[in-house]
């Protein structure tokens, strides 16, 4: 039988209460409520977490495993994955009691005695996906509780029994839908995982082939899963780094693609996290720290990089995988290169743009993916010093609710609608009936500035084509955004802004926001525009809803329409303001001046540094001719102006 998680669990016990006793003091806590019949689902990786327990009573007996509390089916079925008894396992290894031995085997035999594979408890309780995430956690907390005593040989043989049943299940659980969703690499690790458990090779076989099958279709080239979700991402990222884990450790070797996917999952997941670690909101997705996933993918992949994008440490989950013995090795490398340079995801069309001070920009302008992704077309994130300044509003919940749809929809994100009418539109919990098309830009990164542009189909029934450009300049911490409508009749034109826990005052044209300790100015610049400040749901994480401040700017004009906005991202409230103001553009030779459709450009200030940027929106020089601004000229879409560029950086031609 193969030897399952870390070969020594005492001292990885010791090492984590040690390290991080916050941490383990809420899994003893969790173990307790678990003892009284009590369920909270809270691990740093659940999927769905809760923050209400649900109350069985202490005696097993009472325990309902069918349960759908609160009308929302996930909470059965992270019931019935049973990261409960993985919760006290650990508790035994950080206090030597007993009984949170003694309460996982008495749970075990109930699940197994009272919770039959049927054909009703297929869908629910045996669900494929809990099936494949329950073989992980029982084998994890069967090695963790080795030494307790309560694993005896007639347990052990009900155990296998039931291991093998679902095995058996999940060899048959497997269509079409299984070859492109998460779910197929999440139930398959666990077949993998019983396959070596079981002495199973024929399902180790089929596991692998399977889940090489499913990321050579799901993951882009860039390394990006289509499901558009960086949680999902990492989801499935964890069951393919977990399969890489165990084949490794038995001698096993895994198709030379699938090992590829999993090193490029890796490499996107260290360029789409904010540079904190942490998870944008995008889709349905959680605030998490994913760094974790990193130092495994780097310990597995033998990747100092990767080892530190992660922190350059191992964290809690990693001891669990990899033992104490595991830190002395890296400890003795040369260091890796963090990731701190922009980087795009071309084919899901995710760009990170990185600045001082911590402070990063993402805008998508890609395909939806699947019922996961949200109606988020040239939706931007932006935060400084650890801390969301413009986020994404989150999932809350997949119960189909007017809650649900309205986190899915377009208003929910930091983009534009047209005529209160959105570009796409939800239709239920996991569809839409209507999709918008995403037109990919250009985008370039240098040292002093990033660009990125996009644009979307969603308005061309009304005869409409909406897009946006991005200038980020990186060391002033200043995001100038362009946003164009282009048509004909008259259309009132709408921007959302999602701003981060803080306060937001408005005065003008001109909004303040206040963080923890970093700050924003965002300037709204032209005529005609109406600013309205209001709260709006914020969901960090599943099942929690908080509110935010938000900003909604609108202006209706005729035959086109137009928004530039500057945002300063300020590391501290003391950082001085940025000025902004637009400037006219000009043919240089011909002294013709172009209009708010041909061409824009935007004069910023930050502590005595003037730069000035240019936008040209069209082809508009047919003859031999400079653009100027400023007191600045040059040729290109998009130039930046500053006293190390007196004759221009231009980003786009």
């Amino acid at each position: 039988m193969q030897n399952f998680w870390c070969q020594n669990p005492q001292a990885t016990a010791d090492a984590v209460r040690r390290r991080w006793p916050k941490s383990a003091e809420h899994t003893i806590f969790i173990a307790d409520e678990i003892c009284r019949g009590r369920y909270l689902f809270q691990d740093r990786w659940e999927m769905e977490p809760t923050h209400t327990a649900v109350d069985f009573g202490a005696e097993i007996a009472g325990i309902d495993w069918a349960a759908v509390p609160f009308g929302d089916p996930e909470w059965l079925y992270a019931m019935n994955r049973h990261t409960s008894f993985v919760n006290l396992a650990k508790a035994w290894l950080y206090t030597g009691d007993d009984r949170y031995a003694r309460q996982f085997a008495a749970l075990l035999d109930d699940w197994i005695a009272r919770v039959p594979l049927t054909e009703e408890s297929a869908p629910n309780t045996w669900r494929s996906l809990e099936t494949g995430l329950r073989c992980e956690n029982w084998l994890h907390a069967a090695a963790l509780l080795a030494g307790s005593g309560v694993l005896t040989d007639e347990r052990r043989a009900r155990m296998d029994a039931s291991l093998t049943r679902h095995g058996e299940h999940l060899v048959r659980s497997y269509d079409t839908f299984h070859k492109l969703s998460n779910w197929g690499i999440l139930q398959d690790n666990g077949l993998y995982l019983l396959g070596l458990y079981l002495g199973r090779q024929d399902w180790c076989a089929l596991a692998a082939r399977r889940m090489d099958e499913n990321l050579h279709r799901s993951v882009f080239a860039d390394g990006s899963q289509w499901e558009q979700s960086p949680l999902y991402h990492c989801e499935v990222l964890h069951c393919a780094l977990n399969t890489l884990h165990y084949a490794q450790a038995a001698g096993q070797t895994l198709p030379d693609r699938m090992v590829e996917n999993i090193r490029r999952m890796c490499a996107a997941l260290a360029k789409w996290c904010k540079p904190n670690g942490e998870l944008l909101l995008q889709s349905d997705s959680d605030t998490v720290d994913a760094r974790d996933l990193l130092v495994l993918g780097a310990a597995l992949l033998n990747d100092a990089d990767l080892y530190a994008c992660g922190g350059g440490q191992l964290w809690e989950e990693n001891l669990w995988d990899l033992g104490t013995e595991t830190e002395a090795l890296w400890a003795a490398r040369p260091a890796g290169k963090r990731q701190t340079a922009s980087a795009a995801l071309p084919d899901s069309g995710n760009y990170m743009l990185r600045g001082a001070h911590e402070s990063f920009v993402h805008m998508h302008c890609g395909c939806l993916g699947s019922g996961h992704g949200h109606a988020d077309l040239l939706h931007i994130d932006a935060g400084i010093a650890g801390e969301d300044v413009l986020t994404d509003a989150g999932r809350y919940t997949y119960v189909n609710d007017p809650t649900r749809h309205a986190l899915k929809d377009p208003a929910a994100h930091n983009t534009t609608r047209v005529d209160g009418c959105d570009f796409s539109t939800c239709l239920d919990s996991w569809g839409y009936s209507a999709l918008a098309v995403p037109v990919k830009g250009e985008y370039r990164f240098t040292e002093t500035a990033d660009f990125v542009s996009g644009a979307h189909l969603g308005y061309l029934d009304k005869g409409l084509f909406t897009e946006r450009k991005l200038v980020f300049m990186k060391q002033q911490g200043v995001l100038l955004v362009f946003d164009r409508l282009t048509g004909k009749g008259t259309h009132t034109f709408e921007q959302s802004f999602h701003f981060g826990r803080g306060a937001l005052t408005l005065t003008g044209q001109t909004a303040h926001w206040q963080g923890k300790t970093a700050a924003a100015v965002l300037h709204c610049l032209g005529g005609g525009l109406t600013l309205t400040a209001h709260k709006a749901p914020l969901a960090p994480v599943y099942n929690r809803l908080e509110q935010t401040d938000a900003l909604t700017v609108q202006r209706t004009a005729t035959d086109g329409n137009w928004f530039v906005t500057a945002l300063q991202l300020k590391p501290d409230v003391a950082a001085p303001d940025m000025t902004a103001e637009l400037l006219p553009v000009r043919k240089l030779r011909l002294q013709t001046p172009l209009t708010d459709a041909e061409a824009q450009a935007v004069r910023l200030a930050v502590n005595g540094q003037e730069t000035v940027v240019l936008l040209c929106h069209g082809e508009v020089i047919s003859e031999v001719d400079l653009l100027a601004a400023g007191g600045y000229a040059a040729y290109g879409k998009a130039v930046v102006f500053d006293a190390d560029h007196p004759l221009g950086l231009c980003l786009a031609w």
